[in-house]
């Protein structure tokens, strides 16, 4: 045992010093290899601050976002349905508009006034009320048809930070009924045509230009005259010769030719052609016959009957369907 122990001790006492030689002088610690140190040298250096770049700018962090704005901001447009209100004279009616916009007001009044002491604005065109609210003061206004004050409609609009509305006002079936009457009455005592009387003359005055211009109007279809169907005229010393009929949807035009058969000149009156008729509604000559034997055109306007104007149609089920 004591011999095979010594050389064991020699070694560690010979491999001591050998050890302590080896160290480095900077403190036991090991040197870096030359791989280490070239990656150490070729590091990228921080870049420095642009001087252009303001630090306040470079620091400022956006806020967050709320997920219902977000949600708000990706719903698609929608639009917004005109409101229809019943009124009734004398009773006051509460409703929104928008403020800051324009709104619109379609009454039931051809030619609609409007009385307030409000400072909102308001503008009449036709049957169409605008009013803009600049502030959010209720606008109290009353609707007149015209300048007759027995059907007055109280409105109280109230300015709400909402879209542009446009409300729709009717009335009851009386009301609607002692309207009729209220505008008949200032037709006839004004005198003048309505609407729609100018727009049927100006019809007629179109439908002979274009006879005049051997035009076939629209929506007229041109065919033989039958039997009943002539032009009768109480005039002397004219003699009259229908020969077309121009068939509309709810009147006929009769064509003829009117001549002068006397010695003398006469001028031919469209008054005597209307006379013997109840359904003439309109008469023209063109042109008009002075001299003997000389000859023109007449055109006659007339109703068609009620039940001339009702075409049948035939029904699906009388024939088997595919």
């Amino acid at each position: 045992m004591r011999k095979s122990c010594r050389p064991f001790v020699f070694l560690l006492i010979i491999s001591t010093p050998l050890s302590a030689e080896e160290l480095p002088a900077n403190g036991g610690l090991s040197t870096m290899s030359p791989t280490a140190t070239n990656t150490q040298e070729t590091l990228p250096l921080p870049e420095s601050p642009n001087p252009a770049t303001s630090p306040s700018t470079m620091q400022v962090e956006l806020p967050p976002v709320d997920a219902s704005v977000l949600k708000a901001a990706n719903q698609p447009a929608t639009s917004v349905a005109p409101q229809y209100l019943q009124v009734r004279p004398g009773i006051n009616e509460l409703m929104p508009i928008a403020l800051g916009h324009l709104n619109r007001l379609v009454t039931p009044f051809d030619n609609p006034v409007v009385t307030t002491t409000s400072q909102a604005t308001t503008r009449t065109q036709g049957k169409i009320v605008y009013v803009a609210a600049a502030d959010e003061t209720p606008v109290t206004l009353y609707i007149t048809p015209g300048d007759n004050q027995d059907i007055a409609l109280s409105l109280t609009l109230i300015p709400k930070r909402i879209p542009a509305r446009e409300i729709h006002l009717s009335l009851d079936k009386d009301t609607y009924q002692v309207l009729a009457k209220l505008q008949q009455q200032a037709t006839a005592a004004s005198g003048k045509p309505t609407d729609r009387e100018q727009e049927y003359i100006t019809t007629l005055k179109k439908l002979f230009r274009d006879l005049g211009l051997q035009k076939t109007p629209a929506g007229f279809s041109l065919r033989d005259p039958g039997q009943a169907e002539s032009i009768h005229c109480q005039q002397d010393r004219v003699q009259i010769r229908t020969g077309q009929v121009l068939e509309g949807q709810d009147m006929l035009i009769l064509v003829g030719v009117a001549g002068n058969t006397g010695l003398s000149p006469v001028e031919f009156d469209e008054r005597a052609c209307a006379t013997t008729q109840d359904e003439v509604l309109a008469v023209a000559a063109w042109p008009k016959v002075v001299w003997p034997k000389e000859a023109t055109e007449l055109y006659v306007v007339v109703r068609r009957p009620a039940d001339e104007t009702i075409t049948l149609r035939p029904s699906l089920l009388d024939r088997s369907l595919p």
